[in-house]
């Protein structure tokens, strides 16, 4: 769990804290900051890299104190960043490299359309993922439901909206956002309950 990792990695620069109080402010942290700053960078994976630095920032200030953070922010943050990029930090759901394959075989065009950056692209490689294109919020500098993050997806894929699935598990984010531009987007059907798919 992220509260684990990150408790884990400040006891290991010498700012011991408890993944309960760590899990309360990364909760506050993740959903109230907003989107990254894209308009601030040129390059939409800086801008995400920020965010995620502001989200570090936040958690470790509330959690520790301002006092704390000096000569521990930046190397803390820089191990966290690290370690996500670690395809070992993520698990995928069982099911989910069969039915990739399936879909590869049956001659469909895979993307992946991901509110996430340049990591992304080596995390899904680690777990053996092939994808005809995988497009990040870094790439757009827009996150999903945003409709440019699929509009991209379509460019590359030379598609219309018409000739699309998208599947996602998040009803504002993927259901809305692809459907908004004429994506076929239905609800995904609910799910088992079970260890979570990532390491977050």
């Amino acid at each position: 769990p992220v509260a684990e990792v990150y408790a884990r990695t400040a006891a290991a620069f010498g700012r011991p804290v408890e993944p309960a109080v760590v899990k309360r402010w990364f909760g506050v942290a993740f959903g109230g900051i907003g989107d990254p700053a894209y308009g601030a960078h040129e390059d939409g994976d800086v801008a995400e890299r920020e965010w995620w630095r502001e989200v570090v920032t936040t958690v470790f200030e509330r959690s520790l104190g301002t006092s704390a953070l000096d000569g521990f922010l930046s190397p803390c943050f820089e191990a966290l960043f690290a370690h996500y990029a670690d395809p070992a930090a993520w698990r995928v759901f069982p099911e989910v490299p069969g039915v990739v394959a399936d879909a590869r075989a049956a001659g469909l065009r895979l993307a992946v359309v991901s509110n996430f950056d340049l990591r992304l692209h080596g995390i899904l490689a680690g777990h053996g993922l092939e994808f005809d294109e995988v497009i990040t919020s870094a790439d757009a500098c827009a996150r999903k439901p945003d409709p440019a993050i699929f509009r991209m997806a379509l460019d590359r894929l030379g598609l219309d909206s018409h000739e699309v699935f998208h599947a996602g598990d998040s009803p504002v984010a993927d259901i809305d956002g692809a459907s908004g531009i004429g994506i076929d987007a239905p609800p995904p059907p609910p799910l088992p309950i079970r260890a979570p798919a990532t390491d977050t």
